[in-house]
C-alpha cells in the first residue's frame, strides 16, 4: 500500500510540476510583453517629448520673428509719419510763399540790354521758321478729331 500511495504521491507531483512549468511559462510571456509595453511607452514618451520641445522652438521662432515684424511696420510707420509731416508742412509752407509773394509785389530787375537784343533774334528766328512750314504741318490747318460723334 505504501508502494501504491508514493506512485500517486509521485505522479501528483509531476502534475504539479508540469502545471507550475506551463505557469511559469505563461508568465514569462506576460513578462516580455510588458516589457515591450513599457519600452513602447518609454520611446513614444520621448518621442513626445522631443516633439514638444521642437514646438516649443517654434513658438519661440514665430514669436521673435512677429516681433521684428511689428519693429519693422512700426519703423515704417514712423517714417510714413515724418513723411506725411514734411509733405504738409511743405505744403503749407508753399502755400504760405504764395500768400506773401501775392502780397508783396515782386522787384524785377531790368533786364540787360545784351539779352533784350537776344531775345528779340530769336523771335525773329522763330516767326521765319514758322512761315517757311508748310500750311499742312501747322497745328492750326490739321482738322481737330470730335471727341463725341454728332448727334
Amino acid at each position: 500500500m505504501k508502494l501504491n500511495e508514493l506512485k500517486r504521491a509521485e505522479a501528483k507531483a509531476q502534475e504539479d510540476f508540469q502545471l507550475a512549468n506551463r505557469k511559469a511559462t505563461e508568465l514569462e510571456g506576460k513578462s516580455k510583453a510588458a516589457k515591450a509595453k513599457t519600452e513602447e511607452a518609454r520611446l513614444e514618451h520621448k518621442r513626445l517629448r522631443k516633439a514638444a520641445k521642437q514646438a516649443k522652438k517654434l513658438a519661440l521662432a514665430a514669436e521673435e520673428q512677429a516681433a521684428e515684424q511689428r519693429r519693422v511696420w512700426e519703423k515704417a510707420q514712423k517714417r510714413l509719419g515724418k513723411a506725411l509731416k514734411k509733405l504738409a508742412k511743405a505744403k503749407s509752407g508753399g502755400a504760405k510763399k504764395a500768400a506773401k509773394a501775392a502780397t508783396k509785389p515782386q522787384q524785377t530787375k531790368p533786364a540787360k540790354p545784351s539779352a533784350i537784343k537776344l531775345s528779340t533774334a530769336a523771335l525773329k528766328a522763330q516767326k521765319a521758321a514758322v512761315t517757311s512750314q508748310s500750311p499742312l504741318a501747322t497745328p492750326e490747318a490739321v482738322a481737330p478729331t470730335p471727341t463725341r460723334p454728332p448727334v
